[in-house]
């Protein structure tokens, strides 16, 4: 099913203008970039757990640090964006097979950035009050700002990889979308016992899992 769309793909684009063919992405491309169970797979998915892993460490240290740049740094280096943007490719193409794998990975990823959260909360040292930590406060209060900027966020990223003329909008984008920030204060709050924000953070935020 995805063969016959990318060759109607193809054949879509030869009916495009000129201009618009040199700038858009075909679909072969986008699949290559955000399906990771597709080519070359090891290579990978083996940047993508080292990357996840990292930017989880740095994520947290960030927080439990109340530093906005490491957290920041977190997450340009964080690689989630990539399956997210694959499940909304994959449901465009039609394709359920790498729907589900995409959604999986990131499913996962998400559970391994808790985690290693929860980890590192309970051995490093607490060097401010969550309570008083402006990296946790603002990633508990969810509200519709935030689905605003969600919204606006998606719409910037189909952009981006839809067109090869505009890649300095994409950090960017990694920063606005990035989930390993308050993922990582899931963790945190979790291992500090305090449920009711950690579950907010993780599953109701529309900012956290719009794609």
């Amino acid at each position: 099913m995805a063969e016959e769309k990318s060759g109607a793909s193809d054949g879509a684009s030869s009916a495009l203008p000129d201009w618009v063919v040199g700038v858009r992405r075909t679909l072969p491309e986008l699949q290559d970039g955000l399906f990771l169970y597709l080519g070359d797979v090891r290579r990978k998915l083996s940047r993508f757990w080292i990357l996840l892993a990292l930017a989880a460490i740095i994520a947290t240290a960030g927080v439990l640090a109340n530093s906005t740049a490491t957290v920041i740094g977190a997450m340009i280096v964080a690689p989630l964006g990539t399956p997210i943007m694959g499940v909304a490719l994959a449901v465009v193409i039609g394709d359920a097979r790498r729907l589900w794998r995409s959604a999986a990975l990131v499913l996962t990823g998400a559970a391994a950035v808790v985690f290693v959260g929860a980890f590192l909360a309970r051995v490093l040292p607490e060097l401010q009050p969550l309570t008083s930590n402006g990296q946790v406060i603002g990633r508990t209060s969810p509200s519709v700002i935030d689905l605003i900027a969600a919204v606006a966020t998606g719409f910037a990223g189909s952009y981006g990889l839809a067109r090869k003329d505009v890649p300095d909008v994409m950090p960017g984008v990694a920063i606005a979308i990035s989930l390993v920030p308050p993922l990582a204060v899931a963790g945190i709050t979790a291992a500090a016992g305090d449920w009711g924000s950690a579950w907010g953070r993780s599953c109701c935020s529309p900012r956290t899992w719009w794609p």
